[in-house]
């Protein structure tokens, strides 16, 4: 399948920011976070924020919405993350200042699964 594109790998960060902490996080998240995450092989397509207005005393949710090439993009980022001491540290002891709750999938396009499978 040489030359034929992976299909892609979307890695959603849903985040729930504690109350008035929505823009601090993300700007963190972009500062701290990003570089590291394009280093694995991450790319960044979408920043997005619920409500569509910072609350300066309510919980925003922030969704960032990261794409990989196919399934070894996948497992690699994953392999490449669980090697790195300062992904843990960032996760562990400096985002927790400024959210409540997080959670990670890895999602495709129901049409890309049996190309996904087919490692």
């Amino acid at each position: 399948m040489s030359g034929v594109p992976a299909p892609v790998v979307f890695v959603v960060d849903d985040v729930v920011a504690k109350p008035g902490q929505g823009l601090a996080f993300l700007d963190a998240y972009l500062t701290r976070y990003a570089p590291g995450a394009r280093a694995r092989g991450m790319t960044l397509v979408h920043r997005l924020v619920s409500p569509a207005y910072w609350l300066p005393d309510r919980s925003n949710r922030l969704l960032f919405v990261w794409t990989v090439p196919g399934a070894a993009g996948a497992w690699g980022m994953k392999h490449a993350g669980r090697q790195d001491a300062a992904l843990a540290a960032w996760w562990h002891e400096e985002a927790p200042r400024w959210i409540e709750t997080r959670a990670r999938s890895i999602l495709a396009e129901a049409a890309d699964l049996a190309k996904l499978a087919d490692v």
